[in-house]
């Protein structure tokens, strides 16, 4: 399972990289952009693609960064995995806000952006999983 969780922490990272990237380009950057049925484009510029500031894929990059951190600490100490747990959780809370904005709000889905929320959500479950599994 560690190996999973680094798999997709990598995904996620390189996801929310190039979404980072993106959201200081051009508008119509975004290679799936109006070619798809789920343009991201609307989703990366949209007005809802910043939080005070900062861009929403800046801070999923900041997120997969510490996730990162806290899979290699928990290699070597595995009461950190409860701490990834705990970082997994405060990431869905995020990722179900930004669902809830891209549905309700904006309309549409960035399919780059789903991949950057269950690259996370995978984690989550895998984390939680190697929780329960060792304390059992």
């Amino acid at each position: 399972m560690y190996w999973g969780m680094v798999l997709f922490a990598l995904i996620g990272l390189a996801v929310s990289a190039f979404l980072t990237y993106l959201s200081s380009t051009p508008p119509s950057s975004c290679p799936i952009g109006g070619f798809s049925v789920f343009p991201c484009d609307e989703v990366i510029w949209s007005k809802y693609s910043h939080f005070y500031g900062v861009s929403v894929a800046f801070l999923g990059l900041g997120w997969f960064v510490v996730a990162g951190g806290l899979l290699l600490l928990a290699r070597q100490h595995e009461r950190v995995l409860r701490g990834l747990v705990v970082w997994s959780l405060i990431g869905a809370a995020g990722v179900a806000g930004f669902v809830y904005t891209e549905i309700f709000l904006i309309g549409t889905v960035c399919l780059l952006c789903t991949l950057a929320h269950i690259s996370g959500l995978v984690i989550l479950a895998l984390s939680i999983i190697s929780v329960y599994s060792r304390s059992s």
